[in-house]
This record gives C-alpha cells, sequence and structure tokens, in this order.
C-alpha cells in the first residue's frame, strides 16, 4: 500500500514535467511541418507496400510521438502556431482515411479540406 501511494505521490509530482514542451514554439512548429511533409511521402509508400501493421508502425506511431510533443492548446509562447499543432493531429485523421481509401480519397472531403487549411496555415506562421 505504502509502494503504491509513493508511485502515485511520485506521478503527481512529474507531471508538470512530462507535460512541459522541450522544443520553442518556432523550432516545434518547423520540426512539425518538416515532419507532415515527409509523412506525407511515407504514407504514400505504405499505401502502395504496407498492410495495417505498416500503417501502425510508420504512420500512425510516429505521427502521434509528434502530436504528443505539443502543450495544451493555447499554451504561452505556441499560441501562433497553434495551426501546426492541428495539423499533425489533422495529419492523423488524413492518414487513417487515405490509407483505408487506398491513396484514392477525394480533395473536396471535409478531412482533406481540414488538413490541408491547417498545413497552410501552418507554413503563414511560420512565413515559408
Amino acid at each position: 500500500m505504502k509502494q503504491l501511494l509513493l508511485v502515485v505521490l511520485a506521478l503527481i509530482l512529474s507531471a508538470p514535467l512530462m507535460a512541459a514542451p522541450k522544443a520553442k514554439p518556432k523550432a516545434l512548429a518547423q520540426e512539425t511541418l518538416q515532419f507532415i511533409n515527409d509523412m506525407e511521402t511515407n504514407l504514400q509508400i505504405t499505401i502502395r507496400n504496407g498492410d495495417k501493421h505498416d500503417f501502425y508502425n510508420y504512420i500512425e506511431k510516429p505521427t502521434l510521438a509528434m502530436a504528443d510533443k505539443w502543450p495544451a492548446t493555447g499554451t504561452k509562447g505556441y499560441v501562433d502556431y497553434a495551426r501546426c499543432q492541428f495539423a499533425v493531429q489533422d495529419f492523423r485523421i488524413y492518414a487513417q482515411d487515405q490509407f483505408k481509401a487506398k491513396g484514392m480519397l477525394p480533395k473536396n472531403t471535409p478531412t482533406t479540406k481540414e488538413y490541408l487549411r491547417n498545413k497552410h496555415e501552418c507554413q503563414i506562421s511560420l512565413k515559408l
């Protein structure tokens, strides 16, 4: 019982440390945009040559890891680059839909439009 209490206490005390973003806002936004661009290529390769396990390992899992690098929405300093955070979250959904559609997801779907809009606005926020 005492060990369980210590574990819970350690988790509570370490939560702010785990939640703190490790990268500066602009650097994280740039890393995110580069990640998305690279993952679009990986997605097409996975659609052509992979299965659902490959999709999970090479697309879904890394995308979740990138999304986890972002602090909570609205965190001071990161607000200017929120569209980059949204873009990586939207990419995950877009990638799932594209994989299910075997790469033939129309450009006019709400998922595609939202992803591309946030990606574009991320580029604008970085002044690219």
